[in-house]
């Protein structure tokens, strides 16, 4: 069995436990990016979309409080318009989804600093 194919089979229980280059690692990655200003909300918006997409495409497994905490994030995104031209009363803001992406480090230990 190869290391991918033996990563896929494995759960992670923590953010330091998933492997840089996987799907939830990108995801892991862009968060932080985000955090530090290094990387626009509406760009972090659409590379987290396409990130969690190949997560799921590989069946990552994520313990459940992991997975939670990745959902918040996906719902925020759910909501947040990637053009500023279609945002409505209501959506996600680029000030709510810093917010929210920050909470969800502090909350799963993923700052990586």
């Amino acid at each position: 069995m190869d290391d991918k194919a033996a990563s896929r089979l494995r759960q992670w229980r923590t953010a330091g436990e998933v492997p840089d280059g996987s799907g939830t690692g990108r995801q892991l990655d862009l968060m932080r990016r985000l955090s530090r200003a290094e990387i626009e909300p509406a760009r972090f918006a659409k590379q987290w979309l396409d990130a969690r997409r190949l997560a799921l495409n590989e069946n990552e497994r994520l313990a459940e409080h992991l997975y939670r905490a990745l959902n918040q994030v996906f719902y925020a995104l759910d909501e947040y318009p990637i053009d500023p031209a279609f945002r409505e009363d209501g959506d996600t803001t680029d000030a709510e989804l810093l917010d929210i992406v920050n909470q969800t480090l502090e909350r799963i230990g993923g700052t990586g600093d």
